[in-house]
């Protein structure tokens, strides 16, 4: 694929360089942010662009489904214009803080903020929790000891990981409200510090500051990054430009690290355990319902690209518990009915372009990236949709009967099922996470298999 010509040919369907105001990229998606929805095409037009997988607006940005190579089309995306820095970026800026706020928009701004902050860290959480569960199987199953040189280096990613997950974070939540990424990332450090992360009887002019642990947290380096942000830019505004590389950076962290450790920081660690709990009590009072629900909802969660607000949650709950066996759980089950579904509409499609499209992307989803069958194949041809949701909505029943966890944090699929290895050795959860996927993905396939496809549907 040239990945140049499909930044431009996505760029123009869009509406041109002034109209973006900004580029970002998730796992499998490029998000353009636009400056006015009615000057792109329509979307059925942006979904014939060769390369091009599908298409999600959530208000005013446009999410382009490219898939797994969707980072080196976002770096040529970012050559064909200087998005940030263009004057009309700060003007279009203006225009839409003075628009009605309505709770749509404050939702999807909400979710925007948390996306862009917490997603650019995913590749690194992905990394550490992948080699947690590695290393459980490795142990369980050839018996490597935990006292090992080999064991502590290869662990040594799983805690990098974890552990300075606030500077990670506070760094992307800096870049994402254009302040220097290297101040959001020294409070996130602050944060995680041994002097400050979980120790008791501190206190800052004679305010106490609630003992917090920090390590694995997101929303206070998040929230704090935002307070952080408009400190900057206050000094940034009126101090002189001849002392401003002394003065700003020292004069933003004096004032923004007390308020994050005193106020911030716990309360939005509190948030975060509302959260945590609240989810923990639809769970209580749903028992294995609730995951399958979760499981039917997470094909349309996909779909929307809603998913990011549910991050806070998930990362609490390892934190507290040591595993997640809600989100993740529907999700294992989730991933496999879609590749289910993608593979059998292959056998319906007559078209032989479609039939490659719908194999490789089914292959695709079964190791756990799934927006590119979602949108290549399940919605353009309706009922295999409907049958990914059946699919996952079964597999999940039976995941949350057999009260199925994963124990590190990994996108669900085929080489990641060893996520949901106990670490005491056990092997039940994981023969049951492995019957769940055969589950999930089986009842899907047939769905499909049987209740077809919609022919005019196929591209």
């Amino acid at each position: 694929m040239d990945n140049r010509k499909l930044s431009k040919d996505i760029l123009h369907a869009v509406g041109g360089e002034q109209n973006v105001v900004s580029v970002s990229h998730c796992m499998t998606r490029l998000r353009l942010t636009l400056a006015d929805t009615n000057a792109a095409q329509p979307v059925d037009e942006i979904k014939k662009i060769p390369g091009v997988l599908g298409v999600a607006v959530l208000g005013d940005q446009y999410q382009i489904v490219i898939g797994p190579g969707v980072e080196q089309v976002y770096m040529a995306f970012k050559e064909l214009g200087s998005f940030e820095d263009a004057g009309t970026v700060e003007d279009v800026a203006a225009e839409k803080e003075d628009r009605k706020l309505t709770v749509k928009s404050a939702f999807m701004t909400l979710l925007d903020f948390i996306s862009g902050s917490f997603m650019p860290a995913l590749s690194i959480i992905a990394a550490g929790g992948l080699m947690s569960a590695l290393l459980v199987a490795c142990s369980t199953l050839f018996g490597l000891n935990s006292d090992s040189g080999t064991y502590k280096v290869l662990n040594s990613i799983y805690d990098a990981a974890f552990t300075f997950l606030p500077i990670y974070v506070g760094f992307n939540t800096a870049q994402k409200l254009k302040v220097p990424a290297m101040l959001g990332a020294l409070l996130g450090a602050v944060m995680v510090s041994s002097g400050i992360n979980g120790v008791e009887g501190l206190s800052f002019l004679g305010i106490p500051i609630t003992a917090v642990g920090y390590s694995s947290s997101i929303l206070p380096a998040m929230f704090s990054v935002l307070f952080m942000s408009y400190v900057y830019k206050f000094f940034d505004k009126y101090i002189p430009k001849e002392v401003k590389f002394v003065l700003v950076p020292v004069l933003t962290m004096v004032i923004a690290v007390p308020v994050s450790l005193i106020a911030i920081g716990p309360l939005a660690t509190w948030l975060g355990q509302i959260i945590a709990s609240a989810i923990l009590w639809i769970r209580s009072k749903l028992g294995w319902l609730s995951v399958g629900l979760m499981g039917a909802w997470c094909p349309i969660m996909l779909l929307t690209g809603t998913g990011a607000g549910l991050y806070p949650a998930l990362f609490q709950s390892f934190a507290e518990n040591g595993y997640e066996g809600f989100i993740m759980t529907g999700l294992l089950a989730a991933n496999m009915a879609i590749g289910g579904a993608a593979i059998a509409a292959s056998l319906k499609l007559r078209n032989e372009n479609s039939k490659s499209v719908a194999v490789s992307t089914g292959l695709t989803a079964v190791f756990g990236i799934t927006e590119p069958a979602i949108f290549g194949v399940l919605v353009p041809n309706k009922k295999p949709f409907l049958a990914s949701i059946i699919g996952a909505g079964v597999g999940a029943l039976f995941a949350g009967m057999m009260k199925v966890v994963e124990y590190s944090f990994a996108s669900p699929g085929i080489l990641t099922v060893v996520a949901f290895m106990n670490p005491d050795g056990t092997m039940n959860n994981f023969y049951m996470a492995i019957a769940t996927m055969l589950i999930a993905f089986v009842v899907a396939f047939a769905a499909t298999y049987f209740m077809g496809i919609e022919e005019e549907a196929e591209v």
